[in-house]
């Protein structure tokens, strides 16, 4: 059905030397000598990933003019699996939803694999705003259609060779998942979060339940009803991200 070719591409990018987080939107970094601050992408804590001295690689600000000509975007990281070698991770949230696109347009995801769909991005469905809607033809009259409905979850915190998400309480995320129940129960959606997990040393993924307990209930609750989870491993690379693996899901 799949194979692990699927890629997608990243821009030239600019290594540097991490030096410390200042914010939860600004971080410092070294470059050729030079302390510059530069743009953190992602609200997270990424605590186990973000470490003085670490080599990191920077995206360039598409608008010159902006106060930070830089966003961190890759950071290596010590590997959870292999305290001897080091693991890119990358950190920006939105390559996320970049690379399950990928995923839903060259049919990686088994359920909807074999059908003739629509992929809507960014999409109000009753209210409630999700990453994708995916509609699922299936006769000629629409009152047959299925809806799928999709979010997406970026992860970059692994312990022990274990993807975990959150690695923050997310409201966000909680929210989410009982909108995800809630529009399973109708009858004519079907559901699925994708955990994309961007960076490479991991065998298997859990919900973080040290650090979100009422996520990792819902998130189980969730699929006790009938979403479906999937966990996608990648490989995080300076050129581009690639595809791994579907992995385990694991709960607390």
């Amino acid at each position: 059905m799949y194979n692990n070719k699927l890629s997608i591409a990243f821009p030239k990018l600019v290594p540097a030397t991490f030096i410390k987080r200042i914010n939860r939107f600004i971080a410092e970094v070294n470059i050729n000598g030079e302390l510059i601050k530069v743009h953190v992408p992602t609200t997270g804590r990424l605590d186990t990933v973000l470490v003085t001295g670490q080599t990191c690689y920077l995206l360039p600000a598409a608008n010159p003019e902006r106060k930070t000509p830089y966003s961190l975007f890759l950071v290596a990281t010590t590997s959870s699996i292999d305290s001897n070698h080091t693991s890119l991770v990358c950190i920006d949230a939105m390559v996320a939803n970049r690379f399950a696109r990928e995923l839903l347009e060259n049919n990686y995801i088994e359920e909807l694999s074999s059908i003739d769909a629509s992929i809507r991005a960014e999409v109000t469905y009753n209210k409630d705003r999700f990453d994708f809607v995916v509609t699922e033809q299936k006769t000629a009259q629409e009152d047959n259609q299925i809806q799928h409905l999709i979010e997406v979850k970026s992860v970059n915190m692994c312990v022990d060779g274990v993807a975990c998400f959150p690695d923050a309480p997310t409201e966000r995320g909680k929210k989410h998942l009982r909108s995800l129940m809630q529009k399973q129960a109708q009858g004519t959606t079907q559901t699925h979060v994708i955990f994309i997990i961007q960076r490479s040393d991991a065998n298997a993924f859990s919900p973080c339940f040290d650090r979100d307990p009422e996520f990792a209930r819902l998130l189980k609750e969730a699929q006790e009803v009938g979403t479906k989870i999937h966990a996608c491993l990648t490989s995080i690379k300076t050129d581009g991200m690639y595809f791994q693996s579907w992995l385990p899901i694991l709960y607390p």
